[in-house]
């Protein structure tokens, strides 16, 4: 069941409560920084798509009577897609997700990495499309087996692009703060 990987999985990870913060924290925290969701990233027309693709079975594979290889153009241009909301580029935003490492300091910290919506994509899984893959630049404190868990990602956001071997984001973030999702 693709559809719920990509919509499912990130709206659950969204939808957990994190740590509760006193109304001053909240307050300054509403002024300063935009808390996004995986959805909030997409352009309206790519919202549509995808959250009108078809429920995909794996039940007997994907093979050519699934709705991935029934010619549903729409699933292709969904998965694809590296249309960025132009309007939160240079936006301090916190989002939510899972670390997939793409480069470490020589004590072996992750220094880069791509935010991602749901556990184990771009590694266990194919990866979400461009716009819903964050590449996260300035990270501290983050050590390989932490790759488990969820964090809430603090800094810039922009639309520069980056191309690696394991994904490619339509969106980058300069990373201020890296905190448990809790």
């Amino acid at each position: 069941m693709l559809k719920p990987l990509l919509i499912g999985l990130s709206l659950t990870l969204v939808a957990m409560t994190p740590v509760v913060a006193t109304a001053a924290d909240t307050k300054a925290a509403a002024t300063d920084v935009r808390t996004l969701e995986w959805m909030d990233l997409l352009p309206d027309d790519d919202r549509e798509k995808m959250e009108n693709l078809p429920q995909v079975s794996h039940e007997g594979g994907e093979g050519a009577g699934s709705a991935i290889n029934q010619g549903n153009s729409q699933f292709g241009d969904v998965m694809q897609s590296a249309k960025v909301r132009g309007e939160l580029n240079g936006k301090k935003v916190r989002l939510p997700g899972f670390v997939v490492p793409i480069e470490y300091d020589a004590e072996q910290n992750i220094t880069s990495f791509f935010l991602v919506p749901y556990f184990g994509a771009c590694i266990h899984v194919p990866p979400p499309p461009p716009n819903q893959i964050v590449f996260v630049t300035n990270a501290k404190g983050l050590k390989a087996d932490m790759i488990y868990n969820p964090f809430w990602i603090e800094g810039v956001l922009t639309t520069d692009k980056m191309s690696h071997d394991l994904a490619n984001s339509a969106y980058s973030l300069k990373a201020s703060a890296i905190t448990p999702y809790e």
